[in-house]
């Protein structure tokens, strides 16, 4: 009796396994490869968002994620616009022409590596997508100013100069884009690991906060406010 039991049991949690049905509202619905970078456009059905996953073809790395309302249908449309390789580092403008939206991508091709992402709706457009505006070195930092003229937009990206490593970027609003001027460490601090360096940006009159620790694997931090 208590065989014939078990065996209902196990029966019954067998057909409702089998009777189960789960759908998903995440999808696949795009995806492209430049060299070593990797991105995934992912469309969630449901909250109406186009998402696009980065990674690099590099053992230990780790994604990075951005999403933006779906403006014109599901999907992406990428191409890329521009490309800056200076060094170790690794720059790359890609544009979402279906939903009107710019991506800076910056990374370094070393395992366990992760890239930084940052993107942005179109303001207008020019042919000039995407320039160096500028480059700092401070230790084993390295910052470096790209300008996106026809955005009106201007990006730091900064990251440590040991082994797996992954770079930081933020963009911020530029009228004045075209203006020149440099980037120069204000001041500094250590405290133990910890290193904090204030850059500033004379063109845009932003100060910018960096922070890392000097060990492999780490990534530094970006935090800028007006001068």
């Amino acid at each position: 009796m208590k065989t014939l039991l078990v065996l209902l049991l196990i029966f019954t949690a067998l057909v409702t396994k089998a009777g189960e049905f789960t759908s998903s509202l995440l999808v696949q619905t795009g995806q492209m490869r430049e060299s070593d970078l990797i991105i995934r456009v992912v469309t969630d059905l449901d909250a109406k968002k186009t998402c696009l996953a980065f990674y690099i073809r590099t053992s230990g790395t780790s994604p990075v994620v951005y999403c933006y309302d779906a403006t014109s249908g599901f999907g992406a449309t990428l191409s890329q616009v521009g490309h800056i390789k200076a060094d170790e580092l690794v720059i790359r403008k890609l544009e979402d022409t279906k939903n009107n939206f710019s991506c800076l991508v910056a990374y370094v091709s070393t395992p366990g590596t992760s890239p930084a992402v940052e993107c942005y709706l179109n303001k207008q457009r020019f042919k000039d997508h995407m320039l160096e505006g500028g480059h700092l070195r401070e230790g084993d930092l390295d910052v470096r100013r790209i300008i996106d003229p026809g955005n009106l937009m201007t990006c730091l990206v900064a990251y440590v100069k040991t082994k797996g490593t992954s770079p930081s970027i933020l963009c911020y609003d530029s009228p004045n884009v075209k203006k020149r001027g440099a980037l120069h460490q204000d001041s500094e601090l250590k405290e133990g690991d910890l290193v904090v360096r204030k850059i500033v940006d004379t063109a845009t009159r932003k100060a910018c906060l960096v922070t890392y620790v000097s060990t492999e694997g780490t990534s530094s931090h970006l935090y800028c406010f007006d001068e």
